[in-house]
């Protein structure tokens, strides 16, 4: 019984340095990926307001000035390459955690790799804008805009792409459940990254007139969950419904148009075939480590069962 705890044993230590050496394939590959998401981005997000103020509202964006519509599109540049770069910054190498993993989890580590299907990606998002004030016309964009990615000038470093800006403890991971929830993190982050740059977008093209400034936080609230049943099909990346609004002064109800930056993972990815390659990549690195996962909770199993057996036989003595 002790030669089979020990192959146990040898088998565990072998599945951990399998799921070590698959953590570095999956740090390099989300590297290569969010590098060419993070460009993909920038693209997307400006062709979006190019459709926006081109297509949607040309009216409003014919009434800016010259000066204006530069002014405008350096700030939504200026959007994207915030975007880029914190989609960059937020790649950390996987460490082990300090404190013990729990038990393997039933869900598959793919499921847990997907974006929600239902959770929309918010352009306004009620929560985070009530979470944070409203920044004044005279507030400078490069201040609003660091406040809303959350990043400071020392948290980008000279090499985003491999900035460590986790405070675990540093040494390789070697426990699945540790890696599906480095994954997991990391995945949030891309999300919530698009949700920013969608919001921030959206409020430069308001400042500047181009997106009505009538629209208030409750009427974007309920088109965003109307969005499932009454979205107008469109270019990419734009939210585009037609709101049913009451007049407080008459009985009748009035249509207004929302059209705004609404940026899609789904939809980045399907647009650019590099962006896609690395995340059919990673899908594939996911099925391995979903497997390595099934592998280690049953040794995990077998080694428990083994130790329980040879601690029942050292305690018991016949009468």
């Amino acid at each position: 019984m002790a030669k089979a705890l020990e192959q146990i044993e040898r088998d565990i230590t072998e599945l951990e340095q399998a799921v070590a050496e698959l953590a570095q394939e999956f740090y390099s590959t989300y590297s290569s990926y969010l590098t060419a998401l993070g460009q993909a981005v920038r693209q997307q997000l400006i062709l979006a307001s190019y459709h926006l103020c081109t297509q949607g509202h040309p009216e409003t964006f014919l009434k800016l000035s010259y000066s204006q519509r530069q002014q405008l599109q350096q700030d939504l540049r200026k959007v994207a390459e915030k975007a880029q770069q914190h989609l960059l910054a937020a790649l950390a190498f996987p460490t082990a955690n300090a404190t013990p993993a729990p038990p393997l989890p039933t869900v598959g580590l793919a499921t847990l790799l997907e974006p929600p299907e239902t959770e929309p990606l918010t352009p306004f998002d009620p929560l985070s804008v009530q979470s944070e004030p409203e920044a004044p016309a005279n507030t400078p964009l490069e201040t609003v805009l660091t406040t809303d990615l959350n990043l400071e000038p020392t948290e980008i470093s000279a090499n985003p792409t491999f900035a460590a800006l986790s405070n675990e403890p540093t040494g390789p991971i070697s426990n699945p459940v540790q890696l599906a929830k480095w994954q997991e993190k990391l995945e949030k982050s891309i999300i919530k990254t698009l949700q920013t740059a969608s919001r921030r977008a959206n409020r430069v093209l308001q400042q500047a007139g181009v997106i009505s400034k009538k629209l208030p936080e409750p009427i974007l609230e309920a088109a965003v969950k109307a969005e499932a049943a009454e979205a107008v099909a469109g270019p990419p990346n734009l939210l585009n419904l037609l709101v049913e609004t009451e007049n407080s002064l008459e009985s009748n109800s009035t249509m207004t148009q929302l059209l705004a930056i609404h940026l899609r993972l789904s939809e980045i990815e399907f647009a650019d075939s590099t962006v896609m390659a690395g995340r059919n990549q990673i899908r594939k690195l996911s099925v391995k480590a979903t497997q390595l996962g099934r592998d280690y909770q049953k040794k995990q199993r077998e080694r428990a069962v083994a130790e329980a057996e040879a601690a029942w036989r050292s305690s018991w003595f016949e009468e």
